[in-house]
């Protein structure tokens, strides 16, 4: 029985090493290189994925070692703003073609304002594979605690006292575009308020507001844009927002903490009443608008 016990071990002892002597470095022609110059994510993001692209049929494995450092002149800083899941990275044999290696990296979320972080992942060893121009990539991460365009998405109330006198409520829903590279993007936002207004029909309306911040001041404003259509009925019929005002508009600021205010008002006395006005078929204001405030809501 001992010989048998030995002989097992011995018989698993030589499958390990025949394992081991299976493992092999890729000898075809392969390269590999990262497929961005450059890679802005939001300081919220979370989890994200930075390719490397690996081109040609492996025969073997491939391996690959990347490295971090710190770039900018608003330097990030690994472990504080940013973790790297692993910088040992390996492809295994494989008769494809072309195939993606990622660095996993996790951003940090905090709640200061600050200017965006850099850094730079660069490949800095590599196994079986030949590397392109392409072995370093700039990671820029984009503060989010400054980005209050996008904290002004969201469900809104808005009030206002309308030509009779009456106090009009009407829920909003102000959006925007999240591509950063949209030239909307930090600059107009989309609002949308159904059935605002009955003209024997509801009408829905669609409005812009154009967005500024300064983070210095820390301070913006809000500016509804007049004389495009927001309304329409019939094919016939079109409105527009129209004022005395060339514009129409308001500033705001950051509270205690810089909290993000919650409700924001439009001065009549800044601005005066801004008119529901027709354009089609004929001109003319239908209804007009003072003290107008909206309140954030959700």
């Amino acid at each position: 029985m001992r010989y048998i016990k030995l002989f097992m071990l011995f018989a698993v002892a030589s499958l390990f090493a025949s394992c081991s002597d299976d493992e092999t470095i890729n000898s075809n022609k392969v390269t590999a290189g990262f497929v961005n110059d450059t890679i802005v994510v939001k300081e919220n993001t979370g989890f994200f994925n930075i390719p490397i692209k690996i081109e040609g049929a492996r025969n073997g494995d491939v391996k690959l070692e990347v490295s971090v450092a710190e770039t900018g002149t608003n330097p990030a800083k690994e472990d504080e703003n940013y973790r790297i899941t692993g910088k040992s990275l390996q492809l295994l044999t494989d008769t494809l073609k072309s195939s993606t290696l990622n660095v996993e990296v996790q951003t940090v979320d905090d709640q200061e304002i600050n200017e965006n972080r850099e850094f730079t992942v660069t490949i800095k060893s590599q196994q079986g594979v030949t590397l392109t121009d392409q072995v370093s990539v700039v990671v820029v991460i984009r503060d989010n605690d400054a980005a209050f365009y996008e904290k002004f998405f969201g469900k809104w109330e808005f009030t206002a006292i309308d030509s009779d006198g009456n106090d009009v409520k009407r829920n909003i829903t102000i959006s925007g575009v999240t591509d950063e590279s949209d030239p909307w993007y930090d600059y107009v936002l989309s609002v949308h308020a159904p059935a605002f207004l009955n003209v024997g029909v509801d009408l829905d309306f669609d409005w812009y507001f154009l967005y500024e911040f300064d983070k210095e001041t820390k301070t913006g404003s809000l500016t509804f844009v007049q004389g495009e259509t927001i309304s329409s009925y019939g094919g016939v019929y079109e409105w527009c927002w129209l004022s005395n005002a060339q514009y129409y508009t308001t500033e705001w600021a950051l509270g205690e903490g810089d909290s993000f205010p919650t409700e924001i008002s439009f001065s009549t006395e800044d601005n005066g009443p801004l008119y529901f006005y027709a354009t089609a078929p004929s001109e003319g204001w239908w209804e007009r608008y003072s003290d107008i405030k909206i309140r954030k809501i959700q």
